[in-house]
């Protein structure tokens, strides 16, 4: 079996349980091992570096320093904060190897401990990287039916030499593995644009103007779903419809990039925490065929 490291962190210990079911039931089906970093803490997002650089850094340093402890040079992070903070931790502590030294002997050392070595990766790298081997051969249930409107926000792209996204205002890997699972993908302005997640307490206004737009321009590209693959972006699309929505207007839902690939696996709706969105999901699985026939063959 292929085994990574991963990352939960506290989202998806939370408010984004579903989000980690789907990612470990997945990873089962494929036959891939997870191997969740012992002792793990809180990567600092999203105001820790913010307050204090230096703090912020050694937050995420520490799980760098835990996965290299643990033999592990990759781990899967599935929350788009998360794999800003870590992937930028390993960007800064490479440009700074001296300042690389000095925290990886304060966390515990020692000080020659390379944490540059560790490679935070993200869902989609991930199953980009899994097709059309793994993930390609073990799709038995094509998403025909679905047109999808993918949303990656900000934290998955930007900056480029963080994210590793070699076009950060118009990303297709998403749509590259959706396209692959049977799905039809649509074009549309808002993908890469911000949910407000950083204003969800601050300017409750702000986030449901932003997450209305989002909404207002997937539907009018034809898409019957959103994918996402950020427990941030989920929680204000998927939970927060029912207040920026008029009577009338039909609620989308907001599926992370996880379940969809997890249906085409032939995985169920339980096991993927689908029951558990704001957004009913019943009458979009109703559009999928049986499990059994090879998405290859569509």
């Amino acid at each position: 079996m292929d085994t990574i490291g991963y990352f939960p962190g506290c989202s998806l210990q939370g408010s984004a349980f579903d989000y980690d079911r789907s990612v470990r039931a997945l990873a089962q089906q494929l036959s891939i091992v997870l191997r969740e970093i012992p002792d793990w803490v809180c990567c600092g997002a999203s105001s820790a570096h913010a307050v204090d650089r230096e703090v912020a850094l050694c937050l995420a340093a520490d799980t760098l320093a835990k996965a290299r402890r643990a033999g592990l040079d990759e781990v899967l992070v599935p929350c788009a904060m998360c794999f800003q903070r870590l992937a930028a931790a390993s960007q800064e502590l490479t440009e700074h190897r001296s300042l690389a030294g000095e925290i990886a002997g304060a966390l515990g050392g020692p000080a020659d401990l390379d944490l540059t070595r560790v490679k935070a990766v993200n869902p989609v790298e991930w199953l980009v990287r899994l097709l059309p081997g793994t993930l390609g051969t073990r799709a038995r249930r094509p998403l025909t039916g679905l047109r999808v409107a993918c949303y990656y926000g900000c934290l998955l792209v930007r900056p480029p030499k963080v994210t590793r996204v070699e076009e950060p205002e118009a990303p297709r890997q998403m749509e590259g593995i959706l396209k692959a699972l049977g799905a039809t993908t649509v074009r549309w302005g808002r993908a890469t644009e911000c949910c407000g997640a950083s204003f969800s307490l601050s300017r409750k206004s702000v986030v449901l103007r932003q997450g209305l737009r989002i909404w207002e321009l997937a539907v009018e590209a034809g898409a019957n779903v959103l994918c996402v693959a950020c427990p941030m972006c989920h929680a204000n699309l998927d939970m927060r419809q029912s207040e920026f929505l008029s009577e009338g207007q039909e609620a989308l839902p907001v599926l992370y990039l996880t379940q969809l690939a997890g249906l085409a696996a032939g995985l169920g709706p339980e096991q993927l925490g689908l029951g558990d969105h704001f957004v009913s999901v019943d009458r979009l699985l109703s559009t999928l065929g049986p499990v059994g026939r090879p998405v290859t063959d569509t």
